[in-house]
């Protein structure tokens, strides 16, 4: 009986205590009462995720996430790791130190002829622009027959090019290609005079142009977006879940960024892509689009690309290349 009457009175004071917890004094906020209700409810530990970026503005909406609550809201934590070369990053990435990267078409196709089952996961937003050197008298992409341009062989900005000679009706043998691996030592021959045409990211896009570059066209005036991200088929299998949910906070926070003044959030891009201090103010960017696939088309068309180029077998697959992490 005394058990019995003990049951009633544990259910009576839980009972109140939750009519009470509605009730919160004036100097309580609904965030201080759901800690204290909630503090000893035992939470599933977040799962960590590790992605290797290299600095642009494809790394806006991951640097976000963490920026602005999404990556507690679905409950993982997620490590950006910042490389200067994309040597380094695939280093890393195969040694299995980072789960992820921010990579491209190009650089899946290579990873896949390693034996290395890498699977693009969504899409990145950032932007490749032909920009012609200040004292070139070029004005107008017509006129870059018989130029010279600093690029990495072999690699994405070489497939972007092609392409948008392609999309010119320019032969790419109309232009003199000069191999300069890194991208910061193409922008000081483009300021320097020693080149003629770049083709770069941000931010040594609007570095170069706020040196008097010229533009003359980009990878997005095309429709052409070749990077993408993606994961390990080892660490989709570990981690499939968090990385389903990755997508959701990432989707948030383009929704974020597209609804949002940039001036409100402009120092968090500043520091994430690279620009100097005083761009704050005068940065512009484009509407994001939330992540999915990429086209079966586009993959085939650099599958051809890089299969001719020796980097990749031609009998590569569409279905080899993705993942499909959005499905509930």
């Amino acid at each position: 009986m005394k058990i019995k009457i003990y049951s009633v009175l544990l259910i009576l004071a839980l009972l109140f205590t939750g009519c009470t917890t509605k009730n919160q004094t004036p100097n309580e906020t609904p965030n201080e009462v759901q800690n204290e209700t909630s503090s000893d409810i035992p939470t599933q530990e977040a799962t960590e995720i590790t992605i290797g970026m290299m600095s642009s503005s494809d790394v806006i909406p991951y640097v976000l996430i963490n920026e602005i609550g999404l990556a507690e809201k679905y409950n993982i934590k997620l490590n950006l790791e910042v490389f200067t070369s994309a040597k380094d990053r695939d280093a890393a990435f195969q040694a299995e130190e980072i789960d992820g990267v921010l990579t491209d078409y190009i650089g899946v196709c290579m990873y896949q002829n390693a034996n290395f089952d890498v699977k693009i996961t969504g899409i990145t937003d950032g932007d490749y622009l032909l920009l012609a050197g200040k004292n070139t008298g070029i004005t107008d992409i017509s006129q870059i027959k018989g130029k010279s341009i600093a690029i990495s062989e072999n690699t994405l900005i070489d497939y972007t090019f092609d392409d948008i000679l392609k999309n010119n009706n320019i032969d790419n043998v109309d232009v003199t290609r000069e191999v300069v691996p890194r991208i910061p030592d193409r922008l000081e021959l483009l300021r320097n005079d020693k080149i003629d045409l770049g083709l770069m990211p941000e931010p040594f896009a609007t570095l170069a142009l706020n040196d008097g570059a010229v533009l003359l066209g980009s990878a997005n005036e095309f429709d052409l977006y070749p990077a993408v991200s993606a994961f390990s088929q080892t660490v989709l299998d570990e981690k499939g879940e968090a990385i389903h949910n990755l997508y959701k906070a990432y989707n948030e926070a383009v929704d974020y960024m597209n609804k949002t003044n940039i001036r409100d959030y402009e120092e968090i891009v500043v520091k994430a892509v690279g620009y100097p201090e005083e761009m704050i103010g005068k940065i512009e960017i484009k509407p994001f689009r939330t992540s999915e696939l990429p086209p079966k088309s586009e993959i085939e068309e650099a599958i051809a690309w890089a299969s001719n180029k020796g980097l990749c077998s031609s009998d590569l697959k569409y279905e080899q290349m993705i993942y499909d992490v959005y499905s509930e």
